[in-house]
């Protein structure tokens, strides 16, 4: 985001009134929008509006409905209302009372302006709550309750380490692909958020610390490693993780035909503009068998891809993975592949496939994270 430097002393002071947590919980700050001109706030009991970073109130009551926040040219306009200030602070009396647009929330929304002038949201609650709106958007409700578990740890050790990084920035995790899928209280599920208790507190730690478990949705028979993707390099995201349970995932194996025309475009929105698409090869592949990058030849030139890059050009629906073949027939480029995701840490459909069999989530956990050990988060050392 270009604004995220810029805001590091105010995001700090944010950072700082934070509302207070136990020794035993932690406060996950999740972005849920950005670039709106208008927010509407809802609220079903007791609200106060305050302002930031001062925490101020300057509104409260009970019962808002579609109460409307806006930039402004001195500051933020709650209501009818202009203050010279850079945002406030949503809270209400009751959790999941907090409506932001028709989307509920636990904790509280910061409504924030940036330097272009249009507004942002952040969700400030208690991580186990946050989890509670990542796993079912993640995987399905009805998985055995081994495989939700094992999700479970993986998403709440990524959100330590990003929490863990990110003290001075305005957020902690988007609440898309980004980071991982959030959606506040819409799909929340008795069985999705038991998993969450059940294992309440428990991280994947290596030597003691927290690392980025990252997770995917199908590795098509083999892990990737984090370096082959990021600077990271670390034996429990070190890849080549034999998975055979996914087979029963869908996206196995894929296949999907793409235009040259519509790669010429891509490479020209991007900076790289060699003419018209002639021929698309791999030229490098990964220590996992995936395709590390891409020779595109043009009419008036050719330049080389990383694969990676080339995924999120396309689009990941249309790319699965970078674990593909290519033929080019004729003006279209044939794309065969297994997996769908970067490929790097649990593999979601061969933890379904696990938990159907009735491995331990421990198990599953150990098994995509080798040498990583299951503990609790607060006997983690910070990275």
């Amino acid at each position: 985001m270009k604004f995220r430097c810029r805001l590091l002393v105010l995001s700090f002071l944010l950072f700082l009134t934070a509302a207070p947590v136990s020794a035993n919980t932690y406060e996950i700050r999740v972005l849920i929008t950005e670039h709106q001109t208008q927010l509407l706030v809802s609220a079903k009991a007791e609200y106060q509006i305050r302002s930031l970073p001062t925490l101020t109130v300057i509104k409260k009551g009970k019962g808002l409905v579609n109460f409307p926040v806006q930039p402004s040219a001195r500051g933020v306009k709650v209501g009818n209302e202009e203050f010279a200030v850079r945002g406030v602070r949503v809270e209400t009396g009751e959790s999941r009372d907090l409506m932001l647009g028709s989307a509920h929330f636990r904790g509280a929304v910061d409504i924030l302006k940036d330097p272009q002038g249009s507004l942002y949201a952040v969700n400030r609650l208690d991580l186990e709550q946050y989890l509670y709106g990542v796993l079912p958007y993640e995987v399905a409700f009805w998985w055995p309750m081994e495989g939700l578990k094992a999700q479970a740890v993986a998403a709440r050790t990524y959100a330590l380490y990003q929490m863990s990084v990110s003290h001075a920035l305005e957020f902690d995790v988007k609440n898309t692909t980004s980071s991982q899928v959030y959606g506040g209280t819409m799909k929340e599920r008795y069985r999705t958020n038991l998993a969450v208790d059940k294992t309440r507190g428990q991280a994947l730690l290596y030597q003691n610390k927290v690392f980025p478990a990252y997770f995917h949705a199908t590795c098509g028979g083999v892990t990737a490693a984090a370096s082959e993707l990021w600077k990271i390099d670390i034996p429990p995201l070190a890849g080549k993780v034999v998975c055979n349970y996914c087979r029963i995932s869908p996206h196995w194996k894929w296949d999907s035909r793409v235009p040259l025309a519509d790669i010429e475009e891509k490479l020209n929105q991007n900076g790289r503009p060699i003419g018209r698409v002639l021929n698309v090869e791999p030229v490098t592949s990964t220590p996992s068998g995936r395709v590390g990058s891409l020779k595109i030849v043009g009419a008036g030139g050719e330049a080389v891809i990383a694969a990676k890059d080339f995924r999120v050009w396309l689009g990941g629906d249309r790319i699965r993975s970078t674990f593909f073949s290519i033929l080019v027939d004729d003006d279209t480029a044939v794309f065969e592949g297994k997996g769908w995701g970067h490929g790097v840490g649990l593999c979601q459909w061969g933890t379904l496939g696990q938990a159907i069999l009735g491995k331990h989530y421990t198990e599953i956990l150990k098994l995509y994270y080798p040498g990583a050990d299951i503990s609790s988060a607060e006997s983690a050392k910070k990275p």
